[in-house]
C-alpha cells in the first residue's frame, strides 16, 4: 500500500531530471532505511513543498498603484512676439487639472517642461486660452513649436472641456465655503480689525478666532507681530478672538487662551494691541 501511494505521488512531483533536493536529503540522512519507506517519505515531503508553494502564490498581493508618470519636453517660440502659455496636468482620478503653471514665452526663446502626464498646453489668443497640443508619456523628450498645428483627438478635447468645467465647480465650492460668502448668506456684516504687537521687537503670537456659526479650533494664525508689523483680519460680527499661549492648531500641543474681544459693528477698523 505504501509503495503504491508513494509511487503515485512521486510520478506527480518528480519534474526534474535526476534527483531533487528532497531525494538528496532522504538518501543522505536515511540511507539504511528500506526503499519503500524512503520513497514514502520523499513523496510526503514533495507534496508538502508543493502545497506550501501553491498557498504562497494564492496570497500574493497586487502591486501598488503606479504614481502618475512625468514627461519632459521643450516648447519653442520662433517668432519675435511673446506668447502666454499655460501648462496643465490632467488627473483622470479627479477629472480636472491638478498641476501646472502659466509662463510668458518670449520671442525666439524656448522653455523646458517637466510635469505629470498628460500635459495640456494652451496659448492665450484674443483673451481666451486655446488648446494647441497634448503631451503624453510617449512624447517624452520631444520639442514643440508654439506656432505649429498638432493633432488633437476628440477625446482629448472632451477631456479638456470636462476638466475646465470641474475646475470651475471646484473653485466655486471653495468660494461658497469662504467666510465672506457664508457671512453674506447669513446676513452678518464683516468688520475689519488690525492686530499688532506691543513691543518694538517682533515676537510670536498665536491668535485663534471662533466664528459665530461653528466651533472650529483650527481657525486663526501664528505669526511674528510688533508695533510695526500687524495682521489685518476681516471677520463677521459675533466672532470671538482669542490669544493663545502656544500652537492652537497642533493637536499634540497643550495651550491656554484668553478672550480678547467679541467682534461687533463698533469695532470696525479697530487696532488691537497685544500685551
Amino acid at each position: 500500500m505504501i509503495q503504491d501511494v508513494s509511487n503515485h505521488v512521486l510520478k506527480r512531483f518528480r519534474v526534474f531530471k535526476g534527483e531533487t533536493l528532497t531525494h538528496q536529503f532522504i538518501n543522505k540522512h536515511f540511507k539504511n532505511m528500506k526503499t519503500q519507506i524512503k520513497n514514502f517519505l520523499i513523496a510526503c515531503l514533495s507534496f508538502i513543498s508543493f502545497m506550501s508553494h501553491a498557498q504562497t502564490g494564492s496570497h500574493s498581493t497586487e502591486p501598488a498603484p503606479k504614481e502618475q508618470s512625468r514627461v519632459s519636453f521643450t516648447i519653442k517660440n520662433p517668432s519675435l512676439k511673446s506668447e502666454m502659455v499655460d501648462f496643465k496636468s490632467y488627473s483622470a482620478a479627479n477629472e480636472r487639472f491638478t498641476a501646472g503653471y502659466g509662463y510668458g514665452l518670449n520671442g525666439l526663446a524656448s522653455h523646458a517642461v517637466n510635469l505629470p502626464v498628460p500635459v495640456y498646453v494652451f496659448v492665450e489668443k484674443n483673451g481666451k486660452n486655446e488648446l494647441i497640443f497634448v503631451v503624453t508619456e510617449k512624447d517624452n523628450g520631444k520639442t514643440y513649436n508654439v506656432n505649429n498645428e498638432y493633432q488633437i483627438t476628440r477625446e482629448q478635447y472632451l477631456e479638456a472641456a470636462r476638466a475646465e468645467m470641474n475646475q470651475r465647480n471646484f473653485e466655486k465650492a471653495k468660494d461658497d465655503n469662504s467666510i465672506e460668502n457664508i457671512a453674506q448668506k447669513k446676513g452678518l456684516k464683516l468688520v475689519k480689525i488690525n492686530i499688532k504687537g506691543s513691543s518694538w521687537f517682533p515676537s510670536m503670537a498665536h491668535i485663534r478666532y471662533e466664528l459665530p456659526w461653528g466651533k472650529d479650533n483650527q481657525l486663526g494664525f501664528s505669526g511674528s507681530l510688533s508695533k510695526f508689523n500687524g495682521r489685518d483680519l476681516t471677520l463677521p460680527i459675533g466672532t470671538k478672538i482669542y490669544q493663545c499661549s502656544d500652537k492652537f492648531w497642533d493637536s499634540s500641543t497643550k495651550f491656554t487662551e484668553k478672550l480678547l474681544l467679541t467682534v461687533d459693528e463698533k469695532k470696525s477698523d479697530l487696532t488691537l494691541v497685544l500685551n
